[in-house]
């Protein structure tokens, strides 16, 4: 698909254009990822060039195209929108920041939108209640690791938005390629829109610098995660009221591990054989996490905690894992952290990831699905209205300061730090400290990223219902304990495997893999 790019672009960004349009040629695909973990949606040149546009050119054409829909709009009926989402925490601002949303949002679709966000924590919880009683919503927030997309929309919850895209939704839908839109599909349809960020996995370590720096950390020397154990035993030993490691539910991912995610097979194995729940590589990383467990290195409480920032939010974290590697996150974890610098330390190569850990849905039980679409479209390609969602009202929330740089008062009474939650990040002003060139890395490590011969390959849940749900409470009772160190795997490994297998555990290893080859066979590749 051909990205609609300005016509009106200054002659500055001609060298970034060029560079975004080498990228679009290098990509040939993404994934989806399921790590557990928000790892992001995916990348070409097209959103690389449409976020130079938008950045630096966009402002007559925003402003005409803005114009033109509020002439058009104004004969719309006025209705308001309902707009569930997940954040860190509540912001006492919230409403004043509605306020300034639907003055935007009253002008260009007469519609009012009613911001409800809900803490990571609850999110999921909170949401299956909403579904299950039917409430009258619009728009959902959902991913492939939290609110699952793909077991939602099996379960009916959201809207087909085919119809939609093509008939309120036509400029949304030019400003990502073919590819991110099939990360949204379901048997063929479209039904979530992705929100453009980074496509590709990175995992490896976050470290705070000011450690880093008084023990000399050689963060080039840290290849696999066994590599940071001596830094956590100083850590251990010299920084009384600091946590060398914090987690929630452990670091274990096939990404570490030579693991396609999507199979999960073995990268170099031709045969494509699906391996099993519990894996050699599993059972050494249990072993690991345990033995930093038990020597104090990690956080005690790990197997209990809910959120991922709730490991390291409190600024006495030494070392945590990060799924993602997105450029520029260094900013994000920094604000997250009280205020501590931190430096990424990669442990394997980018991998295509995919647009499914982030997306916008809108709900079946929307009665104003038409202008749903249009809030969409618009929170994806206006930058006020964007940058209001993420960082709030500019001269309370946050000051311009140069370029496209901004200062954010975290203390304002306003602050998300989930630019990825809401729409398009080619549309984000830059918190300082980021680096300029954050959207062309982004594309640069997306262009890079290994691309999965797995990718379109989804597992279809619905003949091992019964043993799926089994599962799941097998692993809502031992994983989190097994993958966090809390429980010795010398005792509970095996009781956890025997369980898994009662389960049935095998019998969806055996389904995965009926699926897996007919979908090979069907595709050429085996």
């Amino acid at each position: 698909m051909t990205t609609n790019i300005r016509k009106r672009t200054p002659l500055k960004l001609m060298s970034l254009l060029a560079i975004s349009s080498a990228i679009a040629i290098a990509v040939t695909g993404c994934g989806s990822n399921n790590s557990g973990n928000n790892a992001s949606s995916s990348n070409n040149a097209a959103a690389s060039n449409n976020a130079a546009a938008s950045d630096n050119a966009g402002a007559s054409d925003n402003a005409a195209a803005s114009d033109d829909a509020a002439s058009t709009d104004k004969e719309l009926k006025p209705v308001e929108l309902t707009w569930y989402y997940p954040q860190n925490k509540a912001n006492p601002d919230l409403q004043l920041v509605n306020d300034a949303v639907n003055k935007i949002t009253e002008e260009k679709i007469n519609a009012k939108i009613k911001l409800m966000p809900i803490d990571f924590g609850t999110y999921e919880q909170k949401m299956n209640t909403i579904v299950a009683a039917n409430e009258e919503t619009d728009i959902i927030w959902t991913s492939n690791w939290l609110f699952k997309f793909d077991q939602n929309q099996k379960k009916g919850v959201f809207q087909p938005l085919d119809d939609l895209l093509k008939n309120e939704g036509q400029q949304l839908y030019q400003t990502m390629e073919e590819k991110f839109w099939n990360d949204a599909k379901m048997d063929g349809k479209i039904y979530a829109v992705p929100n453009y960020q980074i496509s590709a996995t990175r995992v490896g370590l976050v470290v705070q610098k000011r450690f880093a720096d008084k023990y000399n950390l050689d963060i080039n020397a840290i290849k696999k995660m066994e590599d940071i154990e001596p830094f956590l035993k100083q850590i251990k030993d010299n920084e009384p009221g600091i946590v060398p490691f914090g987690t929630t539910r452990g670091f274990y991912t096939g990404y570490l591990y030579n693991i396609d995610p999507k199979g999960p097979v073995y990268k170099d194995d031709a045969t494509f054989k699906v391996l099993p729940d519990v894996t050699n590589e599993m059972k050494d990383n249990f072993k690991l996490v345990h033995s930093w467990y038990t020597k104090g290195y990690i956080n005690k409480d790990a197997a209990t905690l809910k959120n991922a920032a709730d490991a390291y939010n409190k600024g006495n974290t030494a070392v945590w894992f990060d799924f993602t590697g997105k450029p520029g996150s260094e900013v994000e974890f920094k604000a997250a952290d009280g205020g501590n610098d931190v430096v990424l330390v990669p442990l394997a190569k980018a991998v295509f990831s995919g647009a499914a850990s982030t997306l916008n849905a809108i709900s079946r039980t929307s009665k104003n699905p038409e202008r749903a679409m249009k809030f969409l479209e618009l929170v994806n390609t206006d930058k006020e209205l964007y940058n209001t969602l993420v960082y709030g009202i500019e001269g309370k929330h946050y000051a311009k300061t140069t370029g496209n740089f901004i200062k954010i008062n975290q203390d304002a009474g306003y602050f998300t730090n989930t630019d990825w939650i809401f729409g398009s990040i080619i549309n984000e002003y830059l918190p300082e400290g980021s680096p300029a060139d954050k959207l062309e890395q982004t594309g640069k490590v997306n262009a890079e990223g290994e691309v999965s011969p797995l990718t379109g390959f989804v597992f279809n849940t619905d003949p091992v219902k019964t043993e799926t749900a089994n599962v799941k409470a097998v692993n809502d009772e031992y994983y989190a304990g097994l993958a966090t160190g809390t429980l010795d795997p010398e005792k509970y490994l095996p009781i956890y495997e025997e369980k898994l297998k009662k389960a049935g555990s095998d019998v969806i290893v055996a389904e995965r893999q009926k699926q897996l080859d007919e979908w090979l066979k069907a595709n050429g590749k085996k």
